[in-house]
């Protein structure tokens, strides 16, 4: 009985052993002081020495560099504790080369619970962290090329709205000056003709003057449609003058209340400036009257801690929460999404604000150097 217990312990023995020499991962076993009692074969094969070199040596003086050697004490320390320790760790060949290796290190215990070594199990981490910093690497170029072409967007964009505001200047001025010009010089001819139709025709003169009332419609129209494009005091006067002028034309036009509370020495801003804020009011005030159902709107345009504030609110129903979060988020309509283009251009911020007593859009725009004149 006794001699086939022994064979078994000597077999279990044998096989852990033989176990220990298969596995393609380094095991070092030392004494609690550090003192190497055991390196396996793939040891030898991962950190280029020889079992008969290193036993009795000390693992830390064997396998760590020198800037980690304390990191490596306290890791002991805290195995002599009685933790084992798991992480990455920059260990060194025989060579003199370093590599990563992930790294377990466990107490040794005897049946009494005395501390009688310690195991270490590692293998090489070196081409999962080239692979690791390779990614990173590709990472930082794929950004960087994701943010170069979104500053190519941004700056497309802004070419984009610029020449839609040049292009909105130009055919606003081709309208007032060619066009309009034209229909008054038309409806003074149509006042001739209607006179002197009088005289043989009272009817004839009835038709006249009835196309005559109707070119004065198309010229009114011209007039807010030029208007509307680019309003000229825009340029003239600034954006104060004009917001007054356009929100008079548009409560008449909607029959809106319009309170615009605009301090009365505002001043002039950058052309950039005055135009964004005049867009944002006008694309404001357009929602308002499509979409709002609020029979007052209040306008607020002053200056608060080196930034420009306009702010848009209204008493109508309000937007579903749903749709505020989608508008918040850059999901809007092609005005919307304007607004947020041309505050984003200048650094600044858009923000809605909606429930059951109506909608507030809030533009904060810095002012830099914008101002031109007060």
């Amino acid at each position: 009985m006794a001699t086939d217990i022994s064979q078994r312990t000597e077999d279990q023995t044998c096989f852990q052993a033989r176990m220990f020499r298969a596995v393609k991962v380094a095991i070092v076993a030392t004494r609690p002081n550090g003192q190497i009692v055991y390196w396996n074969p793939f040891a030898e094969q991962l950190y280029g020495w020889q079992v008969q070199e290193v036993i009795g040596r000390s693992i830390i003086e064997i396998m760590v560099p020198g800037e980690n050697q304390q990191s490596a004490e306290d890791i002991m320390g805290s195995v002599r504790a009685g933790e084992s320790w798991t992480g990455e760790f920059t260990l060194k060949r025989r060579d003199g080369t370093h590599l990563t290796a992930s790294v377990t290190d466990s107490p040794i215990f005897d049946e009494s619970g005395h501390l009688i070594g310690i195991v270490g199990v590692s293998h090489d981490l070196t081409a999962v962290a080239k692979a690791r910093l390779e990614l990173q690497r590709q990472v930082q170029e794929r950004t960087e090329e994701l943010r170069a072409a979104n500053e190519s967007l941004r700056q497309l964009s802004a070419n984009l709205v610029q020449s839609q505001d040049e292009e909105r200047r130009r055919f606003a001025r081709e309208l007032h000056d060619t066009t309009g010009q034209d229909l008054t010089v038309l409806k003074i001819d149509l006042a001739f003709i209607g006179r002197e139709a009088n005289k043989f025709s009272p009817e004839l003169a009835r038709r006249v003057s009835d196309t005559n009332a109707l070119v004065t419609h198309i010229s009114d129209d011209l007039r807010t449609m030029s208007y509307l494009l680019h309003p000229p005091l825009l340029d003239e006067l600034g954006v104060a003058s004009a917001l007054r002028h356009y929100v008079e034309g548009f409560s008449a036009r909607s029959h809106i209340k319009v309170d615009l509370k605009i301090q009365p020495d505002f001043g002039r801003l950058a052309d950039d400036m005055e135009i964004t804020c005049f867009r944002i009011v006008q694309e404001c005030l357009t929602n308002i009257h499509r979409h709002s159902k609020s029979a007052k709107a209040v306008i607020t345009m002053n200056y608060e801690n080196e930034h420009i504030l306009v702010e848009v609110r209204d008493e109508g129903r309000g937007i579903p929460r749903e749709r505020v979060s989608e508008l918040t988020s850059g999901g809007s309509g092609v005005g919307l999404a304007g607004m947020r283009e041309r505050v984003t251009q200048l650094g600044g911020t858009l923000e809605i604000k909606s429930d059951a007593t109506g909608t507030a859009i809030i533009a904060i725009l810095p002012l830099k150097h914008s101002i031109t004149g007060a």
